[in-house]
């Protein structure tokens, strides 16, 4: 016999809904417990945001701190630019990038910031939703401070060492034996003879001049030397030119008195001269650097523009003008007399030297009157502060009994080749004067080698003995020939002590050593002189 259970289906129904109500509360409890985990809520909103944006820079570069560097982004979403949006420009520092500051973009999804770092730095734009690329601004020295001492091209004499031993004793020819050494002081004949200074006619100088005489008369001679023209100070003489030659218009006050045609040369003399006897005059030049007492100007058309030249005595007259050494140095308060005396010698040897090569078709003339040959001002000189003493010195080189006049001589008893210098200095250990073929590249002369020169940095006064120059980055780009200069170093130098070897080296590692004469350096870099110490990398 079996035992039969049986229910009613209202029993059923009750049974299955408390066995439901069951599993929910032990579902409930499970939970709580954590012993099931309830599975995350999907966010297909957020993903979708996410995918799509991007932030693309531009600006990786080099400059200078003194520069700043304009940094770019545009930021896009799908490739459609977003307008308005708020960006964070971000800086690497201390291993750890940082915000800079928040940039807006435009219309076009782009926006802009400047950016002067001192040193190099990574950059890069960030949103919640995207990162761009890192950017380096590379940052180069502005330039270099190189500490530097003495001035000139450093052959023959120092000026100031020779100022400096005629205060401790030692005579012109003392002097002259020690700057040049194996060559002899002695003399040469005077032949009394002129020579040619070009005074105004340079590409710079005015296309017009004014020829005006301080006291005395004056004449106005054409090329046959035939007198064209006479009057006094109270005249002036107004130089033009013209495709036939050059003109002259005498005026008074303003009021033009008399013309003169075109002619292809013309002489202007005037009283207290050789060439005509009479009260002393001094004519002044419109645009020349001096004023001229002595000999007569002769004018003619050379490069579109009145060239005018002083023919004057070269043993006398053209000495006193010279402006190469200061005057009163030769004073009993200075004690450098001797050291005229030298300066005198040899810029005669320098003067007889151009007068035997001829005239110069550039200048048609034997000298300028600036530093491309001899720094000449002729009654400004010889009329300045303490000119007597300098007209003292150019006298006592002169033998006029005897018709000789003092010189250095070579080795081969020739007139020597005497360059001189304001002053000697010293580059890292070595120091003194320089051999000529490392300062110009010239052949080797026995007597224009490096010599010891403690003189120059012992003169009182000098204002050479140290200085101060600056290296633009621009100026080491031009020099070097490289994109962007990093560092710059003296890697050699001549016995003097001056630059012979550099070397530039690029951000990437590029390296160029460079060598020139000693002169070569100074011209490319601007400097006074080319005794040069440490380099020193500035902002």
């Amino acid at each position: 016999m079996s035992l039969l259970i049986s229910v009613t289906s209202r029993e059923h129904l009750a049974i299955r809904a408390l066995l439901a109500r069951t599993a929910a509360s032990a579902l409930a409890v499970f939970l709580a417990m954590g012993i099931f985990s309830a599975p995350a809520a999907a966010t297909p909103a957020a993903t979708s945001a996410a995918a799509g944006y991007t932030l693309t820079a531009s600006g990786t570069s080099t400059t200078t701190a003194a520069v700043a560097k304009r940094l770019s982004v545009v930021y896009r979403y799908d490739g459609a630019p977003r307008a308005n949006a708020t960006v964070s420009l971000q800086r690497f520092s201390d291993g750890s990038w940082v915000r800079d500051r928040t940039v807006t973009t435009g219309s076009t999804g782009k926006a802009t910031a400047s950016v002067s770092p001192t040193m190099t730095t990574k950059y890069r734009f960030k949103t919640t939703r995207a990162t761009s690329a890192n950017l380096t601004v590379t940052v180069v020295p502005g330039s270099w401070t190189i500490a530097g001492s003495g001035s000139g091209h450093g052959v023959g004499m120092s000026q100031y060492g020779a100022y400096q031993m005629a205060r401790t004793g030692s005579t012109a020819s003392d002097i002259l034996r020690h700057y040049y050494p194996g060559a002899t002081v002695s003399t040469a004949n005077n032949p009394w003879t002129s020579i040619d200074v070009q005074v105004l006619g340079g590409s710079t100088d005015p296309a017009t001049t004014t020829l005006s005489l301080s006291a005395g008369s004056w004449r106005l001679l054409d090329g046959a030397e035939s007198q064209l023209a006479t009057g006094t100070s109270a005249r002036k003489i107004s130089i033009a030119r013209t495709a036939a030659g050059v003109t002259a218009k005498i005026t008074e006050n303003g009021a033009v008195r008399r013309t003169i045609g075109a002619r292809p040369t013309l002489y202007l003399e005037w009283t207290g001269t050789d060439y005509w006897a009479g009260t002393a005059g001094t004519v002044r030049v419109s645009g020349a650097q001096g004023s001229y007492r002595h000999g007569r100007l002769r004018v003619t058309d050379l490069n579109a523009r009145p060239n005018v030249v002083s023919q004057v005595v070269i043993n006398d007259e053209y000495l006193y003008g010279l402006e190469e050494m200061p005057s009163l140095w030769g004073t009993s308060a200075y004690g450098g007399a001797a050291a005229l005396e030298a300066q005198a010698i040899i810029a005669r040897n320098y003067a007889i030297l151009d007068k035997t090569e001829g005239l110069k078709a550039s200048c048609d003339c034997h000298l300028y009157d600036d530093t491309r040959s001899q720094n000449y001002t002729g009654w400004k000189k010889e009329g300045g502060e303490a000119g007597g003493t300098w007209r003292a010195a150019v006298d006592a080189t002169r033998q006029d009994g005897a018709s000789t006049v003092s010189v250095v001589r070579n080795a081969s008893d020739g007139i020597a080749e005497t360059p001189y210098f304001a002053s000697s200095g010293r580059g890292g250990a070595f120091s003194g004067t320089a051999n000529n073929q490392d300062a110009f590249g010239t052949a080797p002369q026995s007597h224009l080698a490096h010599v010891a020169d403690p003189y120059s940095a012992q003169a009182p006064g000098n204002p050479n003995v140290s200085w101060s120059g600056t290296l633009t980055q621009a100026t080491a780009k031009s020099v070097f020939r490289l994109g962007w200069v990093k560092s710059v170093k003296v890697t050699a130098r001549y016995s003097s002590g001056q630059v012979k070897t550099m070397r530039a080296v690029t951000p990437q590692g590029t390296t160029r050593t460079l060598t020139k004469t000693a002169e070569g350096w100074r011209t490319a870099l601007g400097f006074q002189g080319s005794w040069m110490g440490t380099v020193t990398a500035t902002r």
